[in-house]
């Protein structure tokens, strides 16, 4: 017999002992290791609770102000002082800044002497109409002028009084266009400065108009308070009141504009900052809620693992809303429930599962 025979007769005999050997030891159960029993899993666990919660619609809105100034010169020269800092808050009638003002003062005293004059000349020929020394339209003439010239110099006291620049609002101040020195005009494109008004400040956001109907009537019973938080929904920002519903339904995205006023005392609002906005319509007094943790979401829907008598088991539920990290639930549990928060990957249905607390106290005793 050759070599490569007697090592393929080897082979088949080897794997036929191999294949024997394997049925032989599922049909006695499996080796001792294989009929250890699993160990439980230790999970986190938390009570479905009955406890009022708000009904209340959730978006994303964006920060603005109230009032918002563009701080323009309304006469023309050069900026000599500059009476406040970058992102200073600002008291209303607070200068702001001052424009040479010599021209304007010259002009002042022209127009001031040619107004004296004029209506000295007027008030001169007026006796004189009745006596017919002078004629009527000369006199008329001569007050035309004397209130051409009065209108020239209320001209010329405004444009004086526009070299100082005040704040029109209290708010906090925007960055500076332009630096002392500079020359500045009327039609300048960019404004000298901004000025925001950041307490009280809105918040505007949109609901679907499938919701309008159902704002109006809690609208029409109640005040509806809006409460703002962070854009990620964490936080509390403030809470304020609901002051305006556009008057039309935008026909592109089928949603309507709404704005929240909030006193903002802390400035922890600023303009232009996405936030996220809750609603609040209603307060539901008995609803069933779980931590939001413990949905999950499978093929057919969310479900929830419930443990009873220390064992697992899967239970399809219904979620109504989302309040903060806790999840309304509107069918699948009952009061009382334990279900587990943070299922680990190897908990299965019917596997026995212990809290950790539990698991610290087993392991403590099994250690002599």
């Amino acid at each position: 017999m050759t070599r490569k025979p007697l090592a393929l007769i080897t082979f088949v005999l080897i794997a036929v002992g191999l294949a024997a050997l394997l049925y032989w030891r599922i049909e006695q159960g499996g080796s001792p290791r294989d009929k250890r029993p699993d160990k439980p899993v230790v999970a986190e666990m938390a009570t479905v609770r009955v406890q009022p919660m708000p009904v209340s619609l959730q978006t994303v809105g964006q920060v603005q102000p109230e009032h918002s100034v563009q701080i323009r010169p309304q006469v023309s020269g050069m900026l000599k002082a500059v009476h406040i800092t970058e992102g200073q808050l600002v008291n209303k009638g607070q200068l702001l800044f001052r424009i040479d003002s010599a021209p304007y003062e010259t002009t002042l005293a022209g127009a001031r002497a040619a107004w004296v004059s004029a209506n000295a000349q007027a008030q001169r020929l007026k006796p004189l109409v009745a006596k017919e020394y002078v004629t009527a339209q000369e006199y008329e003439i001569a007050q035309a002028q004397a209130d051409q010239a009065e209108a020239q110099l209320k001209q010329a006291e405004i444009n004086l009084a526009y070299t100082e620049i005040s704040a029109p609002i209290a708010g906090r101040s925007g960055s500076l266009s332009v630096k002392a020195g500079n020359l500045v005009a009327p039609n300048d494109v960019a404004p000298l400065l901004v000025i925001n008004q950041m307490q009280p400040i809105l918040v505007q956001f949109t609901i679907p108009q499938q919701q309008l109907p159902d704002l109006q009537r809690y609208k029409a019973q109640r005040t509806v308070r809006i409460f703002i938080t962070r854009e990620d929904g964490s936080g509390d920002l403030g809470e304020g009141e609901l002051v305006f519903i556009d008057n039309s339904i935008n026909t592109e995205t089928g949603t309507v504009l709404l704005k929240a006023k909030l006193l903002n005392k802390n400035e922890q609002l600023w303009p232009g900052q996405y936030v996220g906005v809750r609603i609040q319509l209603a307060m539901q007094k008995d609803a069933l809620v779980a931590p939001l943790t413990a949905v999950q979401t499978g093929q057919k829907g969310n479900y929830v693992y419930v443990v009873k008598q220390g064992h697992a088991a899967v239970r399809e539920v219904q979620v109504d809303r989302q309040v903060g990290d806790l999840a309304v639930i509107a069918s699948g549990l009952n009061d009382g429930e334990m279900v587990v928060t943070r299922a680990p990957r190897n908990l299965r249905p019917g596997a026995e599962v212990k809290s950790p607390a539990a698991a610290d106290q087993s392991q403590k005793q099994a250690t002599p």
